[in-house]
């Protein structure tokens, strides 16, 4: 890969640059947004200071723009202003992403899936398009669309993606099993913006061992390129063990990824729920290995390393001085196959589920609980808490259902506030 495919240093700053000139200039001529020129300033301010959050991470040039973050549409994309005004101008303020699981269908066995044990089938394809048409109306502008193996269902998929316009930037979340010739380019012609693929080790053994299936690693790497041939934005999802950094496994699959020609790594710290619920070791609650991934973000984002693919450490990015806990919509949420609504895939709690109340309803309601963004990593702090709930109702199926959900999220506690979300002054 090209090392202009990325911006660091003076490049990144002139790319930031024309960001902050194109803003004034793009709402400087839709005067309705705005009660009064002060109402203007204030925005401006506040959309620089968000952008600069994420000046830790290196710029990926893509095919319709810039990345200034994983989870951030590229700029200057429609969906990007479309995240912007969601985060700045709606009162309470919209989610940037939702991760939207269309299906539980997957051939694979992967050991910490957290959706395994959900209960309920595949929500009906009308209700499931009508329900994405809402979680977009009400502020998203990324999905990551997952199952599941979303290409377990491919008809439902690409009718999925072709129900969203150009305010959603679109991603696949795929372990690259059932991806057939076509099916790229046509999605991609529909609107398919990038695709992740899961590869949890750069082992090839103790990938298709975690997976539970053979082959798994090789089809994973050839769909990674296959994506990347049809012009589409690729990333890495790998959840590494505490024992597999340790020994140099991160570094390993950094130099995977760039002879892949991958654009982003999002490293996911394991967490305690799914069929890891009530798993104790190996969590990532080290201080000193939380520590080192967060060093490690920043110099796979540096000038040195502009080789490599942009590295998105979940524990460098959830730190307090950054974006904290995102879920509960305050940046991110989760929708189940099912059509539970989730605060987080992580968190096996629903605030209901749309075959019984309207999603405006059920979306109200998680707000109401999530009103200010706080700093805990609340897929660890109340993952016991939440095993508690499941065995003291005797509950086999996640997620826990509202009525039981209501007896946690009235009394639980969710730390600082994140100071970010305080100086941007966009909560009450």
């Amino acid at each position: 890969m090209s090392k202009q495919h990325f911006r660091t240093g003076l490049l990144k700053g002139l790319i930031y640059l024309r960001i902050i000139l194109h803003i004034p200039f793009h709402y400087g001529f839709r005067p309705h947004f705005f009660s009064s020129p002060v109402a203007y300033i204030r925005f401006l301010r506040r959309a620089l200071q968000l952008l600069l959050v994420f000046r830790h991470n290196k710029i990926v040039r893509v095919f319709n723009g810039y990345k200034l973050h994983l989870y951030l549409p590229a700029y200057p994309s429609k969906a990007f202003f479309y995240a912007i005004e969601s985060k700045l101008l709606k009162s309470p303020p919209g989610p940037t992403t939702v991760v939207f699981s269309m299906t539980k269908a997957c051939p694979y066995h992967c050991e910490h899936c957290y959706q395994k044990k959900d209960g309920a089938a595949d929500l009906d394809e009308s209700l499931m398009i009508q329900t994405a048409l809402a979680v977009k109306d009400a502020g998203v502008a990324m999905f990551d669309i997952e199952g599941g193996e979303p290409f377990a269902r491919y008809s439902r998929l690409l009718k999925l993606v072709q129900s969203l316009d150009e305010r959603s930037e679109i991603w696949i979340n795929t372990t690259g099993a059932l991806v057939k010739p076509g099916m790229f380019n046509e999605l991609k012609t529909s609107g398919l913006f990038g695709i992740m693929v899961s590869i949890h080790s750069p082992d090839r053994a103790k990938h298709d061992a975690f997976t539970g299936v053979p082959g798994s690693f090789d089809a994973a790497c050839a769909i990674m390129k296959s994506g990347r041939s049809a012009g589409l934005v690729t990333a890495c999802n790998s959840v590494l063990s505490e024992e597999d950094i340790r020994h140099g496994e991160l570094d390993r699959l950094m130099e995977l990824t760039r002879e892949l020609n991958c654009d982003f790594v999002q490293l996911i710290h394991p967490k305690p729920s799914g069929l890891w619920i009530g798993k104790k070791d190996g969590m990532q609650t080290d201080p000193a290995m939380i520590q080192t991934i967060q060093q490690e973000h920043v110099r796979y984002n540096s000038r040195a390393m502009n080789a490599y693919p942009a590295l998105a450490a979940q524990v460098f990015e959830e730190q307090r001085s950054v974006l904290g806990c995102t879920a509960g919509a305050a940046d991110r949420y989760y929708i189940g196959a099912g059509g539970e609504v989730q605060p987080c895939e992580f968190l096996n709690i629903s605030f209901g589920n749309v075959k019984e109340d309207s999603f405006g309803v059920i979306f109200a309601r998680m707000r109401s609980v999530f009103k200010v963004p706080c700093s805990d990593w609340l897929c660890c702090t109340q993952a016991d808490a939440i095993q508690q709930l499941f065995i003291q109702h005797d509950i086999k199926q996640t997620p826990l259902p509202w009525k039981i959900t209501r007896e946690l999220v009235e009394s639980w506690d969710r730390g600082e506030p994140t100071p970010i979300y305080k100086k941007l002054g966009i909560y009450s």
